[in-house]
């Protein structure tokens, strides 16, 4: 062998090991820590609601500095300790967070959806997510949504959920039929819950107290409702009754 060839050879060789050694200094310093502006924030189901933001997001990914995320190049990132803490904002129902192909880091949060505000006569304001979570109310945004008010809203308001409670799950049901309906979302502007379950609705027009009785039944009760709405408040006018009754059997009740 020449001393030419033997000379091409050791560059070669030599060559190949720098490339290697900076490919893995490289996926290192990709690999445990962050810059600010590697990070992306994304936030899912905020057409309607604004109860967190970015920089709400970013705090959470920044709370714990033992995650190296601005790349203090001491640990790896812990990318389920990061969507732990997301999700453990009151308003953030779900987290992913991934490596774009690029070696950013991508944060996802799936923000909770409000089906309800609840008020309560001992003084508590709190939400009920489309999942049935009990969330908090908030300073950043007050979400337009169907009210709940009265004397059972002093429990429902210090669950977590309404699978606490079986009578709760049943008030989520009806709220869900309310709000997939297009008439009665428009129409049904407060529900009072007594502390026995029985509840009265308040209608967006009119001065009617619709007595409802329990939260069951709920599609049947709703077609007699429909039926003084469309055929019988045409002809009477839409103050002429103060209250309505659907709770008993197939009879609507009217004074």
């Amino acid at each position: 062998m020449t001393l030419k060839s033997k000379t091409y050879k050791v560059f070669t060789l030599t060559a190949v090991v720098l490339m290697l050694f900076m490919s893995i200094g490289f996926v290192v310093k990709r690999d445990v820590g962050y810059h600010m502006d590697d990070i992306a924030v994304e936030i899912e189901n905020r057409s309607a609601n604004f109860f967190i933001d970015e920089e709400d997001v970013l705090a959470l990914v920044m709370a714990d500095e033992r995650d190296s995320i601005l790349g203090d190049r001491f640990g790896r990132v812990d990318l389920k300790k990061i969507e732990d803490r997301i999700e453990s904002h009151s308003f953030v129902s779900d987290a992913e967070v991934f490596r774009d192909l690029k070696g950013h880091l991508v944060v996802r949060a799936y923000q909770s959806k409000p089906v309800a505000r609840l008020i309560a006569r001992n003084g508590s304001h709190a939400y009920i997510s489309e999942n049935g979570k009990i969330l908090p109310v908030s300073s950043k945004y007050t979400s337009r949504v169907v009210v709940l008010t009265g004397s059972y809203l002093n429990k429902l308001t210090t669950m977590a959920s309404v699978e606490e409670d079986p009578y709760a799950e049943q008030l989520l049901e009806l709220i869900d039929y309310i709000n997939n309906d297009r008439f009665w979302s428009m129409q049904i502007g407060e529900i009072n819950v007594d502390r026995r379950g029985d509840i009265v609705m308040h209608p967006q027009v009119g001065r009617q107290k619709l007595e409802f009785g329990q939260a069951e039944n709920i599609d049947k009760k709703f077609k007699k409702l429909k039926i003084f709405f469309k055929q019988i408040m045409p002809t009477k006018g839409w103050n002429a009754y103060k209250r309505v009754n659907v709770a008993y059997g197939d009879q609507i009740i009217c004074e």
